[in-house]
């Protein structure tokens, strides 16, 4: 069975995309069939991928497959998948904006993702969409395919003070999906060394957990993850014994546990 995650927070600034990236890369290397979809057009996450977007363009995004107007015909639009390090990845382009506007006059334009994911001719375990920060009809698409959401969110006072918009955004969306709930939030940008830091994730706690599960934090290092993405490597290959990346695995490893798996084939 697929299991589709959106990575989302509408506050910029979480590494959302890295997490995005270095979750799905451990997951990978547990055995489990992984795809990323990189639904901003920034396309922050093919970048960090290594993936060359000098070279690419809207054929090679999922642009055609969402504005695929017969449901039947989208397995044809879809472009050729990338394989990076071990998983898959359909990556974004800034074409793919322009869907943004194109979409509105869909319809079904909120669940065109949904659609384009539901007929994938190769099946995964895990999906792992990174969306973008703004709410427009690219996020909306993002959310409503998945089954949950998995939002990063940074050990810092103004990321702290933005939950309230980022719950009420969730909220308002089950009008169009009633079951959008939170798969679990990761706390990240963490610096144990700091008492604010630790003060924070204390915070985060206890303002989360009622809505869903918070994973062990990701310290931050800033050598360590820059240089990372400008590798184009997740950060579990570039540096595996950095704290980061040993935190990642903890915090995929916690997520398994909440979902009764673990590595491929267990239970």
């Amino acid at each position: 069975m697929t299991r589709t995650y959106t990575f989302f927070n509408h506050a910029g600034g979480v590494g959302k995309t890295s997490a995005t990236r270095d979750f799905g890369y451990e997951l990978a290397q547990l055995g489990h069939r992984v795809l990323l979809v990189d639904f901003d057009p920034q396309g922050n996450l093919t970048s960090f991928l290594g993936a060359d977007k000098w070279n690419l363009n809207a054929g090679n995004t999922l642009l055609a497959a969402l504005l695929e107007d017969d449901p039947e015909s989208v397995t044809a639009q879809l472009p050729d998948l990338l394989e990076v390090h071990g998983m898959g990845l359909y990556p974004a382009t800034i074409d793919l904006a322009l869907a943004e506007s194109q979409l509105l006059a869909k319809v079904g334009r909120e669940r065109r993702l949904h659609n384009v994911l539901s007929r994938l001719p190769t099946p995964y375990d895990y999906v792992l969409i990174d969306s973008p920060p703004s709410l427009g009809t690219l996020t909306v698409n993002a959310l409503v395919a998945a089954d949950a959401l998995i939002a990063p969110v940074a050990t810092r006072f103004k990321a702290v003070d933005g939950l309230p918009g980022l719950t009420r955004m969730v909220s308002e969306l089950k009008w169009v999906k009633p079951d959008l709930k939170f798969a679990a939030f990761l706390p990240t940008m963490f610096d144990q060394r700091n008492r604010h830091d630790v003060e924070i994730l204390e915070s985060i706690r206890q303002q989360l957990v009622p809505l869903g599960p918070v994973l062990p934090p990701v310290r931050y290092r800033s050598a360590d993850h820059n240089d990372a993405s400008m590798s184009g490597e997740p950060l579990g290959l570039y540096k595996p014994a950095s704290d980061a990346a040993q935190d990642m695995r903890a915090a995929v490893a916690a997520f398994l546990a909440l979902e009764g798996t673990g590595e491929k084939g267990r239970s």
